[in-house]
């Protein structure tokens, strides 16, 4: 079975089709002709951000640069998961050495605070989920953004041995787990926070699940709940079901991932599925790995924002609306990469390169932000800390778990 997501087949559906004059009109931002103007002078950009498995951004920045001779992307990429490229992004944006930073989303605002990135405006904000456009928005301005949505991301439960062929509108991990058999290990999530990379993971796959045993513990806007006891008893279901040998606890995602053969369910996000069928993983070569929203999840993604001391700010911008405008999603889409557009979702010839679409769109209208506050690496690692006692070394969680999310978020 062909690959639905190779690059090869999406460039021959969608770029290949015409001349070499049509495809550079794709190239450019908004897929529109350039205007005639005076050619720019030599600049190179400066673009630092984390690595990126699929190969999508790594395709579209070779695009822009041979549309784009005079005023190519250099990449800076930095080591490790989302808390060590935000120390490094820090630290250059600080020094003015990159142009543009692609971050995670959940460290906008800190960046924001300390004056890092600049304001911007979004190309087409109106085909952007709403959801996606809070997390990026400066405060109280209607047409202001700190940053522009390259994708988004939505935790997904991944089933390789479903009952029936039909989509689930969303799925509970409480419920899941309760019919996992004790002792069988059967479920994999990211739950063994040992080294920095897989910190955020450990704490996003704990907020999913305390979401899934009570969807007040956050809500719609980021606010989480400061009462002890609620969080005591929302993540009950997930510390009883790994004392019951339910749960494979893994590091990140990819270790996910490796861990996933051989076992029923699996909590990850939705460009996995793709990496499974590059990994010769025989059921989702043959599409029996049903992939389903949750039906609360976390809101993920990475959003590329302009470096307040960037000498090219116009080019810049020039560059982050092409990475963020319709084609780009397009692209990122075909590699497994969750859309922030939803006109993406709409087109019904693009669902043979994406079949999961339609389920990932209702994972992303499904999802909450985590909270959107520069001290979030501080409430980060409150959760992390505290909950990891609980699921792991069996402490039970006390008020000084409250304190110090009250000390973080205020």
């Amino acid at each position: 079975m062909p690959d639905p997501y190779s690059r090869r087949s999406f460039l021959t559906g969608v770029l290949a089709s015409g001349t070499a004059t049509a495809g550079t009109i794709y190239l450019l931002p908004g897929g529109r002709p350039a205007p005639a103007s005076k050619p720019p002078p030599d600049t190179r950009l400066r673009l630092a951000t984390g690595q990126d498995p699929s190969g999508a951004r790594t395709l579209l920045i070779d695009m822009w640069n041979r549309a784009n001779p005079k005023t190519p992307i250099s990449l800076i990429e930095t080591p490790g998961g989302s808390r060590d490229e935000r120390q490094v992004m820090r630290d250059l944006a600080a020094a003015g050495t990159v142009d543009i930073v692609n971050l995670d989303v959940i460290h906008i605002p800190e960046f924001a605070k300390k004056g890092l990135i600049a304001p911007i405006k979004l190309v087409n904000p109106g085909e952007i989920f709403e959801e996606i456009k809070f997390v990026n928005r400066v405060p109280d301005a209607t047409d202001q953004y700190w940053a522009a949505p390259l994708n988004t991301d939505a935790g997904m439960l991944f089933d390789r041995q479903p009952e029936d062929d039909d989509a689930l509108e969303g799925v509970s991990l409480s419920g899941t787990l309760a019919a996992v058999p004790e002792g069988s290990r059967q479920f994999v999530g990211q739950l063994n926070p040992v080294q920095s990379t897989s910190y955020e993971a450990f704490v996003v796959n704990v907020l999913e699940h305390a979401l899934s045993a009570d969807p007040t513990i956050l809500n719609p806007n980021g606010t989480v709940s400061r009462d002890l006891g609620q969080w005591q008893e929302a993540l009950a279901p997930l510390a009883i079901a790994i004392r019951q040998g339910k749960v494979l606890l893994s590091g990140n995602e990819s270790e996910s991932r490796q861990a996933f053969k051989g076992r029923r369910y699996m909590r990850n996000w939705p460009v996995q599925y793709r990496e499974l069928q590059k990994q010769d993983d025989v059921d989702a070569k043959a599409s029996r790995i049903r992939v389903s929203p949750l039906k609360a999840g976390i809101l993920g993604g990475q959003s590329i924002a302009l470096v307040a001391r960037s000498p090219h700010p116009e080019v810049a911008k020039q560059f982050i609306d092409f990475m963020t405008d319709m084609p780009a999603q397009k692209i990122l889409a075909s590699y497994g990469l969750a859309p922030a557009r939803f006109d993406v979702y709409d087109d019904v010839d693009f669902k043979v390169l994406a079949p999961h679409l339609d389920q990932l769109r209702t994972a992303v209208e499904n999802t909450r932000p985590r909270p959107m506050n520069s001290n979030y690496s501080q409430f980060s690692d409150a959760v992390r800390v505290h909950t990891r006692a609980l699921l792991i070394d069996r402490k039970p969680l006390t008020s000084e778990f409250i304190d110090q999310i009250q000390a973080a978020l205020g």
